[in-house]
């Protein structure tokens, strides 16, 4: 497997991507072309959000830092009010630069590790 490169995000001046991210949204997010449509609506009005804000879009209700990461700390967007319980994980490269680096359903506290795990794989393996 390559390792992951990063990308910009069109539209956005901040905003990052590692190269799998769109994989890993697809394949949690495409249950059908409307549901995606949905759910890229709302994450790219909370990627305005990081993009205009920067770290201080931690204030706001729906991002949070991860307890027990660090070196470097992952952040999640969340979607609290979704049967589907979405989350994206990113990081910070500078106070205002954003690198998403996965996404990912939380149906137990297992797939939540499970996604810091990658999550954390990704950024030792970035080229």
């Amino acid at each position: 497997m390559a390792s992951p490169r990063i990308e910009k995000l069109s539209g956005f001046q901040n905003i990052y991507k590692v190269s799998t991210f769109d994989e890993d949204f697809s394949r949690i997010f495409g249950r059908s072309a409307r549901q995606r449509d949905k759910q890229l609506e709302w994450l790219y009005t909370k990627l305005k959000i990081l993009d205009s804000l920067g770290y201080q879009a931690l204030l706001q209700e729906n991002f949070k830092a991860l307890k027990g990461t660090s070196d470097p700390k992952i952040y999640e967007i969340r979607h609290p009010r979704s049967k589907f319980n979405e989350r994206v994980l990113y990081i910070y490269c500078d106070g205002t630069t954003v690198l998403l680096l996965t996404a990912f359903l939380e149906k137990s506290s297992s797939d939540f590790n499970a996604a810091i795990a990658r999550a954390q794989n990704i950024v030792n393996n970035l080229e």
